[in-house]
């Protein structure tokens, strides 16, 4: 008669059954040896669960570690689409502050050129018809020549080449 050993391997009983024919052994060593076989067996087989609740538990340990890193991961993802957020807010904002800056400074520069092109205008005409410069009298003149040029000017003719030929009507 064989049983199974604890690292697996087939092993000769080493009691006598009746009718073996074994006086050597006596006949009630059998059972103590099934036990101690049975007893063995469970041992191996209770070493076998331990062994899988602690790579269980390990694999929890693991998933739980794994859980936190991901939590922490969306946590900073959101941080960041936070910060995104406000970055993309303030840029929008700098971005409208500056496009009404520049429509301002480009009105500014508009108007400028336009009196500078007056000023001009009107200085020429002084220089040709040689007429001391009355302050009302140059006061009306610039207006009417002001109106012209910006009612050229939205007509769509740039201040550059209106001329004193066209402004002389105004003057005289």
């Amino acid at each position: 008669m064989q049983h199974t050993g604890i690292d697996g391997a087939a092993v000769a009983a080493s009691s006598a059954t009746p009718g073996s024919g074994d006086p050597a052994i006596a006949p009630d060593a059998n059972p103590w040896q099934d036990t101690i076989a049975a007893a063995d067996q469970a041992l191996e087989e209770a070493a076998r669960i331990q062994r899988g609740v602690q790579h269980n538990l390990k694999l929890m340990q693991d998933m739980r570690a794994l859980r936190e890193e991901l939590r922490k991961a969306h946590a900073e993802t959101d941080r960041y689409r936070g910060m995104h957020a406000r970055v993309v807010v303030s840029m929008r904002q700098l971005e409208e502050e500056n496009t009404g800056a520049m429509s301002q400074l480009h009105a500014e520069n508009e108007m400028l050129r336009v009196r500078h092109r007056v000023y001009r205008l009107l200085a020429e005409h002084y220089a040709r018809v040689a007429l001391r410069l009355d302050p009302e009298t140059f006061a009306g003149n610039r207006d009417r020549v002001l109106q012209h040029i910006l009612f050229q000017r939205r007509k769509g003719v740039p201040p550059e080449e209106i001329g004193l030929s066209d402004l002389a009507f105004l003057l005289l």
